[in-house]
């Protein structure tokens, strides 16, 4: 349990137990993202798009998200994202060029659910010495079939990282947040796509899975 001021209203406090605090830290915690690096987040949900803020705030150049879903993609360039694509394949070429060949510093998946197979995609944006962090989980049973040049990985000194709950500390970073959010650094109302009476509960999951929420909150009246 993390105490937090009365006056908080719950439907923000609700928000930054897991998504909000996994996605900003693995951004800020874990990417250890600079003033002036480029970072790519990839999959823009309740994680991806606090990753995409975390970035920001970190002072990156350039944030950008990847994601199939235009909705997405659209909330990802109101929250602090400067480019936007539809797939890693579509992202490759531009990020190329805008970097001069350089690639992201950062690349950051937050996917909801992990796929070995497109960890080579997600290698091939990354710099040399750059980090790819790992904060979507994978099932359990996925063992082989990361797609990966291991030969890259040591030739351009790639890091590929995992993280849990953004490598944060829970009592530290859950007051840390609410507080940029009552300096107005930090966006949580924006991430509320709609609410939901808790009858309505199985029509936020359909949502969810449909990709229509960025953060779905049920509403006890």
């Amino acid at each position: 349990l993390i105490k937090v001021d009365k006056d908080l209203p719950l439907n923000v406090v609700a928000l930054v137990s897991c998504g909000v605090a996994t996605g900003w830290g693995s951004a800020t915690k874990r990417a250890d993202v600079q003033p002036g690096d480029t970072v790519v987040v990839i999959g823009i949900g309740g994680i991806g798009i606090n990753a995409v803020q975390g970035a920001r705030m970190a002072g990156a150049k350039r944030v950008i998200a990847i994601d199939p879903i235009e909705f997405k993609r659209e909330k990802a360039m109101e929250l602090g994202a400067t480019h936007t694509f539809a797939s890693m394949d579509e992202a490759l070429a531009p990020v190329m060029e805008m970097t001069w060949g350089q690639m992201a510093d950062k690349v950051i998946m937050t996917m909801g659910v992990g796929d070995g197979g497109v960890l080579g995609e997600a290698m091939a944006l990354t710099a040399k010495r750059g980090r790819v962090v790992v904060t979507n989980i994978h099932p359990a049973m996925e063992t082989k079939g990361a797609g990966i040049s291991l030969l890259d990985l040591t030739l351009m000194e790639k890091q590929l990282v995992g993280s849990l709950f953004g490598s944060g500390n829970p009592r530290a970073d859950i007051p840390k947040l609410l507080g940029l959010w009552r300096e107005g650094k930090f966006d949580l109302e924006g991430l509320i796509t709609r609410t939901y009476p808790l009858e309505g509960i199985n029509q936020g999951y359909e949502d969810m899975r449909n990709g229509k929420n960025i953060r779905g909150v049920l509403v006890y009246e």
